[in-house]
């Protein structure tokens, strides 16, 4: 495995699974902790401040990651959420907990984590050569989506064993774990920038470094729209689908498994295969996601639906895997982290607006036409993409107009 020869992304790679594992730990520990002290109001208002306050800072994490050495970026962003899990974690434990609390720590841990996505998408061309990177951010997505798979596998177990309050302690550990092994990277001098720092010049030229090549924000658009339309309504009518004629939260849990799976698959895929026109198969993978809302809208068999999840999963982590790799090719290397935090600001904004509007839509329409809707949508676009010369002239290892910064590759 060509990536893992590099010390570098060794250790970048260790730190992310193991930080990513503990972050998938917390879901569960929190739910529950907030539901001891609180109400299901409560539970969300500490679940929304994380994400908004993400949300809100993501921008400022995208001229931050480009502005400072992304190493220390990384490491800041990682000691930040260690100190914010350990508070909260012996919060719960000494049994001091109150729910205004936890929405603080939330809101400051949303904060700090909008660092680091941007961040890290502009580390990892630093830590592996050019013919290494798809097999880099391969290993990279393999790390996020194992991690979700056992972290809340892990979650649920330390709830039952030995609370809430210590596997958050544990997440703040694997912060620490991660921050260690960032701090071994040795990595060669970056440029520095001439001009004095100015925060909104920073971000025009991320915005038209992010509009530079069109490829990029016409990729991101659809693949937003699919969260809004065809995405979130399967994580919101589904369970009840599946509740109501699928044999139950049994039945779900298969067909999130499906997903799951097919991710890991999808990364597996991306550490080896490279395909000549990479955007029309990204689409032609993500494209077959029309088929799980049209299987939910018609009560196929459970196991046909976890098929179709599985494909889906596979489709976009496979995709992420591609995506990522030409935006690391084909952007200037101190534009990154702001292109990443313009694409990840769209993503995040747009998948709650589909939580929001999934269940007031399939209350108006029905829950089927709902699910309808989402797989004509998809395939639908996915038809269109395909067909725009930007996306079908892209092809791989050709037009790359910005060579990937040389690394230290010492073993």
């Amino acid at each position: 495995m060509a990536a893992l020869r590099h010390r570098n992304f060794r250790l970048l790679f260790a730190g992310r699974a193991i930080s990513f594992f503990g972050t998938n730990v917390v879901p569960v520990a929190l739910a529950f902790a907030v539901l001891d002290i609180g109400s299901a109001s409560d539970l969300g208002l500490v679940l929304a401040a994380r994400t908004l306050a993400q949300i809100a800072a993501l921008l400022a994490g995208g001229v931050f990651g480009d502005r400072l050495p992304r190493k220390l970026v990384l490491i800041g962003s990682d000691s930040a959420n260690c100190a914010i899990q350990l508070a909260m974690g012996l919060l719960l434990v000494s049994g001091h907990a109150e729910v205004w609390q936890l929405i603080l720590l939330q809101l400051a841990g949303g904060a700090a984590t909008a660092f680091h996505s941007p961040a890290t998408s502009g580390l990892v061309p630093q830590t592996v050569p050019a013919p290494a990177l798809q097999q880099a951010n391969a290993f990279m997505t393999l790390a996020r989506y194992g991690a979700t798979i056992f972290g809340a596998a892990a979650g649920g177990i330390l709830v039952a064993t030995v609370g809430s309050g210590w596997a958050i302690v544990l997440d703040g550990g694997t912060y620490a774990a991660s921050v260690s092994l960032v701090a071994l990277m040795r990595l060669p001098e970056t440029a520095k920038r001439s001009e004095a720092p100015h925060f909104v010049r920073e971000l025009r030229e991320g915005w038209s470094a992010f509009v530079e090549q069109r490829w990029v924000p016409i990729t991101t658009s659809w693949i937003a729209l699919y969260f809004v339309f065809t995405l979130a309504p399967v994580f919101v009518i589904g369970p009840a689908i599946a509740k109501d004629h699928l044999g139950g939260s049994s039945a779900w849990a298969t067909i999130l498994t499906g997903e799951a799976v097919g991710a890991l698959l999808g990364g597996v895929a991306g550490i080896r295969w490279r395909p000549g026109r990479p955007l029309v198969v990204l689409a032609a993978f993500l494209g077959c996601a029309f088929a799980q809302p049209a299987l939910l809208a018609v009560q196929a068999p459970v196991a046909s639906i976890a098929w179709a999840a599985a494909l889906t999963g596979f489709g976009f982590a496979f995709g992420t895997v591609v995506f990522e790799t030409m935006v690391q090719q084909r952007v200037k290397p101190e534009h990154l982290a702001r292109v990443s935090s313009y694409g990840w600001f769209t993503a995040m904004c747009c998948l709650p607006l589909g939580y929001a509007l999934a269940g007031p839509a399939a209350d108006l329409l029905g829950m089927n036409a709902v699910l309808w809707f989402g797989a004509a949508w998809m395939a639908c676009s996915t038809a269109a993409y395909m067909l725009l010369p930007q996306i079908r002239g892209l092809r791989s290892g050709t037009d790359i107009e910005v060579p990937v910064p040389s690394v230290a590759t010492s073993v």
